[in-house]
């Protein structure tokens, strides 16, 4: 492909630039310390001391060793802002850091993008689960004019310091993950890249070309990854619907404990995601965590929720995949949810103001 091309026009801002694929959950929530242990490792192979980096953020050094050990949005936030003050903030330093944050940084979450059938399956469920990822962007899948479709990037509440090198972290990190599922290919996909900031100095462009490989645009209205749309129908070179069908569980369980509240109702969430079957009371699931039921009540009241509401969205949680699966009978799939046939799954689906899928 060509290199890198620098242009102030914006993007043609077309009616047909329909949504297809979207993050649901902000990014404000916890993570793993692997993110931040890969902006460290960058930073420590270019002169700069880790403990300068962790100064004021509350991760130790030993929970930066820790692959398991969960860190809010606000401390990597506070790593982020000494790392660009040690570096200058200069211009690409989001992307160069982003090639760091190969598939196998992101444990559970890399397995299920390996497996996946084909790339649009593969871009609804990685949205999906993005907070099994370090992302503070919010990610959309359009498709555009031209036989072709965007990975659109934006920055929603993100603090206007640090969203410039997130955003750039984020469309470089998706990029390498994206090569990386694909590395026998000949084929690049990828036709251009779009950036809303402003053209960087000239010494600047050469980082981005390096990264991208293909025609970076600046100044443009959105941040985004441009590909052809075929693309899309791509079939992922280690596919398998039974290893899939896994990970999503796991995946699904993780993204409860990462965008949910600690504590009790946390807990209760958690064990209800790793049951055979959502027909339990809460009499029984307390008895499960060796709670009384009267303590588990109280518990959840001053968490500000109710066992009912943990296990309907749970139920809601579950079903959103258990139907794409058009494999499953329906009675598995209602049995799954806690109900006794489908007609009362169809009926609680309704409830839930989703009545196309209840057909």
């Amino acid at each position: 492909m060509s290199g890198a091309v620098v242009s102030p026009s914006p993007i043609d801002d077309h009616a047909s630039h329909r949504v297809f694929a979207a993050t649901t959950d902000t990014w404000d929530h916890r993570r793993t310390t692997v993110g931040v242990s890969l902006i460290c490792a960058w930073a420590a192979r270019r002169g700069c001391a880790t403990s300068t980096l962790l100064r004021g953020t509350g991760i130790t050094a030993e929970a930066l060793a820790d692959p398991e050990h969960l860190i809010e949005a606000q401390q990597e936030i506070a790593l982020i802002r000494n790392f660009l003050r040690a570096f200058d903030n200069r211009p690409g330093l989001g992307v160069e850091v982003g090639r760091d944050y190969h598939l196998t940084a992101y444990g559970y979450y890399g397995y299920l993008l390996m497996t996946c059938s084909v790339v649009s399956e593969m871009l609804r469920l990685g949205l999906r689960y993005s907070p099994l990822t370090f992302a503070f962007s919010t990610i959309h899948g359009e498709f555009r004019p031209g036989d072709r479709w965007a990975l659109t990037l934006r920055t929603d509440n993100v603090p206007d310091d640090i969203a410039c090198f997130v955003v750039e972290r984020d469309i470089s990190a998706s990029l390498q993950m994206q090569r990386e599922l694909f590395a026998n290919s000949s084929t690049e996909p990828l036709q251009e890249v779009h950036f809303e900031r402003d053209v960087p100095p000239v010494d600047a462009i050469a980082r981005y070309r390096k990264v991208f490989g293909v025609p970076v645009l600046f100044g443009q209205q959105r941040t985004e990854l441009v590909f052809d749309e075929d693309y899309l129908n791509w079939r992922l070179p280690m596919a398998n619907e039974h290893t899939e069908a896994v990970i999503v569980e796991h995946c699904e369980r993780l993204r409860a404990e990462r965008i949910r509240p600690g504590g009790v109702a946390g807990s209760v969430r958690a064990h209800l995601m790793t049951l055979p079957t959502l027909d339990r009371t809460l009499d029984e699931c307390a008895a499960d965590l060796n709670y009384s039921s009267r303590t588990l009540r109280r518990c959840l009241t001053r968490e500000g929720t109710s066992y009912r509401e943990i296990h309907d969205d749970v139920r809601r949680s579950l079903a959103h995949d258990l139907l794409r699966d058009t494999s499953l009978p329906r009675t598995q799939i209602a049995q799954r949810l806690g109900y006794r046939d489908w007609s009362s799954f169809t009926r609680a689906m309704r409830r839930w103001g989703d009545p196309q899928r209840s057909s």
